[in-house]
């Protein structure tokens, strides 16, 4: 509640910067996220991001509640009339939806990266911000996201351990957008209304990445409203609609960079509209600029890779990340993705090892399969049902965004939301009866639930058996949310030179730390650096707020 109140505050602020005025909830919260992790990510250029930040921001809220009273009520009065007109099975289907995620976001988390960097990244902001050469500690830490600065505002570290799952802030926000929009469809059976208003359908896969704080949320959510006003309203001549986009464009590309086509969408409705709009442009075109500054920014801090993961751009600083590393993490990393070994990737073609990882076992194949055969069949039902310029160009990008992602990182996790998008889109064009969308939904609803509370083996789904279990609800987290990590890891005390960091006792994998004090990072990796790159992290000084390099060893 606190989160929502604050960002329907800077919302509204911001909304007035821009000079958009709106009394719709939903634009307004996603205008105050993006507030929030602009100031966040500025605050943390000089410090960090603790009570005294919330001090700042508790002082701004108030500030703009009080010379905006009556706007803000009206926006809740507006908020409260759009729930009251919703007929009562999709009242009953938000209500139980709320409820599961709440419960969701109490569990323990799943997303195997918040082992390895989204429990520390947000530490390390938490307790000193931007940290220089962080990355050298662990090159993970480099990947700071947009979303775990944001995070970090909302963690309230300095009341309780275990506030961690803005994700479920974010699917809520993009569940009520949708259930809103289903309603419309039922009154104006236009396409758009039901492709967002499918959105929940999807909840049992989005609800496993939840309770962790992953990027890929705020993607799934920002992209699929990105998508609904592109079909609205691209030919509309209002820049209050292009305002929106473009500030989604931006939010998505500080969350998670590898969703970089995306920002082709509020380019192309302001290449149609420039002439009209070219004298209103200055205050969006300044939320793109800092943006832009902003990322350059925490990467250029915690690297020294403005660019990062790029390694092409390198500042010349002592806590540059060295290419050795980057290049040995970002290797590895691929011939991981692609399902193939160090050997196997030299020797074979880039044909042989696309298939490899198109037909990859168990889900990762099936969903990679899904995806290629639902984006070769989507031109014929475009052409065939909505032949909308909108369509194709929503096509178009989904195309350029799965082929980059297929040639540097083809994590399904990354590209799913597309596949949903699409897939819906087939599905509503054969199908569009009402009784058939709602026994959908209960199916939906029913299958959360049931993935929630009951505990399930997913070996038959997956072979890494850190995720192959789920985290069903327990009674106790009806009090108290489960701790950030779900690894149960003890750490010890290890010395190398002048850096003292924590390390886990049994390493669960190479590049775990788990929820361990700072600095911590598995010793397993700080040695293997070390005897086959002859690199070694050390602190830049006497207090960790100096920050790290890499120093040169020999090689063993």
């Amino acid at each position: 509640m606190y989160i929502a109140l604050t960002c329907v505050h800077l919302g509204l602020g911001l909304s007035y910067f821009i000079k958009l005025k709106t009394n719709q909830l939903i634009p307004v919260l996603i205008y105050g996220l993006f507030s929030v992790a602009m100031l966040s990510s500025i605050w943390a250029v000089w410090g960090r991001i603790n009570i005294e930040f919330h001090l700042f921001l508790l002082a701004l809220n108030g500030l703009i509640y009080a010379s905006n009273k009556k706007q803000i009520h009206q926006i809740y009065q507006d908020f409260v009339g759009d729930l009251k007109a919703l007929s009562v099975l999709i009242k009953v289907l938000l209500a139980v939806v709320t409820m599961l995620i709440i419960a969701q976001c109490a569990t323990a988390p799943f997303v195997i990266d918040n082992e390895t960097y989204y429990i520390q990244t947000i530490k390390w902001l938490n307790e000193y911000g931007l940290v220089k050469g962080l990355a050298n500690l662990h090159i993970s830490l480099g990947q700071i996201s947009g979303w775990h600065i944001l995070q970090s505002a909302f963690s309230f570290s300095f009341l309780h351990q275990n506030f961690n799952d803005l994700s479920g802030f974010c699917l809520l926000i993009g569940n009520t957008f949708a259930f809103l929009k289903l309603h419309e469809y039922f009154k104006t059976h236009q396409i758009a209304d039901l492709l967002m208003g499918l959105f929940p359908v999807a909840n049992v896969l989005f609800f496993q990445l939840i309770s962790a704080p992953s990027p890929d949320i705020p993607v799934y959510v920002l992209s699929f409203m990105l998508f609904y006003y592109l079909m609205q309203h691209l030919k509309s001549e209002d820049i209050a609609h292009f305002h929106f986009m473009a500030l989604l464009g931006f939010f998505i590309l500080f969350v998670k960079i590898t969703a970089f086509a995306l920002i082709l969408i509020p380019l192309l409705v302001l290449t149609l509209h420039f002439k009209k709009w070219s004298n209103q442009l200055l205050p969006i075109g300044f939320l793109g600029l800092l943006t832009l500054i902003l990322f350059v920014t925490k990467n250029a801090i915690t690297s020294g890779l403005p660019l990062f993961p790029l390694t092409h751009l390198r500042l010349p600083v002592d806590f540059a990340v060295p290419l050795s590393s980057a290049e040995f993490y970002f290797n590895s990393g691929k011939m991981c993705l692609f399902f193939v070994t160090p050997q196997e990737y030299q020797s074979m073609s880039f044909l042989q090892i696309a298939l490899r990882w198109l037909f990859a076992s168990k889900i990762s194949g099936l969903i990679n399969v899904s995806t290629v055969l639902i984006l070769l069949m989507s031109p014929i039902f475009i052409y065939k049902f909505h032949h909308k310029k909108e369509l194709w160009f929503i096509y178009g990008v989904s195309v350029i965004e799965f082929a980059l992602l297929l040639l540097s990182s083809p994590v399904y996790r990354y590209f799913i939301y597309l596949t949903l998008f699409w897939g819906f889109f087939i599905v509503i064009c054969l199908i569009q009866n009402q009784k058939f969308i709602s026994g959908v939904y209960a199916i939906s609803v029913m299958a959360t639930a049931f993935v929630l509370f009951f505990p399930l083996n997913f070996d038959g789904l997956t072979q890494n058996k850190l995720i192959s279990q789920n985290s069903p609800f327990s009674f106790k987290n009806v009090i108290f949310p489960h701790k950030n990590s779900k690894l149960q890891t003890t750490y010890k005390v290890v010395q190398n030179r002048n850096l003292k960091y924590n390390a886990p006792v049994q390493s669960e994998f190479f590049w775990a730390n788990g929820d361990g004090n700072l600095p911590c990072v598995n010793q397993e990796q700080i040695d293997y650096f070390e005897q086959t790159l002859g690199v070694v992290p050390q602190m830049r000084g006497a207090n960790l707020s100096d920050g790290f390099y890499t120093k040169s060893t020999p090689k063993q």
